[in-house]
């Protein structure tokens, strides 16, 4: 490890709960992409990093980020712009901030902007599959709640983007995790759109 890498990390160590609280206070605590995803997103991305060997606290610090501007209109950039004035305000290297901006700045799936370190796989990675599974129907659902959607959007939305996100994952960690996942996300749609034709037809 560089005198650099040395360096930040002590800083990510020390300045880590005033970061965690800084990110918190931009989401609810539950909800779509409520502090409840940022913590799971967390948790994958950190699981993943470990597995492919990336920069942990790199990908922590935008794992916590990826998000806080999530109603800009391109929320991945807006944030990744957040994190680095703020890191860079609190003395972080160069080349942890690029990083970590590169990480969040390519997260998003409606973005289209290719993941290349490690580092930005596993956070993109990571937040694809908490789309993914039965969190992916919870996700979904919620979404729906918050914005007044019909049912048949909760189909839509798993048919036309949840099912297509596993062959966009970029290391073979991610993978193996998915596979399960979009299993299940198959197995909810059948059940619902057999539901929803029987409710139509009912009527």
């Amino acid at each position: 490890m560089s005198i650099a890498d040395r360096y930040d990390l002590k800083l990510y160590q020390r300045l880590l709960p005033k970061m965690e609280e800084l990110c918190r206070s931009a989401f609810t605590e539950i909800g779509c992409h409520g502090w409840e995803h940022v913590l799971r997103v967390r948790r994958l991305a950190s699981v993943i990093g470990d597995r492919e060997g990336g920069n942990l606290a790199i990908i922590d610090v935008a794992a916590l980020f990826h998000d806080t501007m999530r109603l800009d209109e391109d929320h991945a950039l807006r944030s990744a712009e957040f994190a680095s004035t703020t890191l860079s305000t609190w003395g972080f290297s160069r080349p942890f901030i690029e990083g970590v901006s590169e990480a969040i700045a390519c997260h998003s799936y409606s973005a289209k902007r290719g993941a290349g370190s490690i580092e930005a796989k596993a956070l993109a990675d990571a937040d694809r599959l908490d789309a993914m599974g039965a969190m992916g129907v919870y996700r979904t659902i919620q979404y729906n709640l918050e914005n007044g959607y019909h049912a048949e959007r909760v189909a839509e939305h798993i048919r036309d983007k949840l099912l297509k996100l596993e062959p966009l994952l970029y290391t073979e960690t991610a993978k193996a995790m998915a596979r399960g996942r979009s299993e299940i996300l198959s197995i909810y749609l059948e059940a619902l759109e057999e539901e929803l034709f029987d409710a139509r037809s009912s009527k």
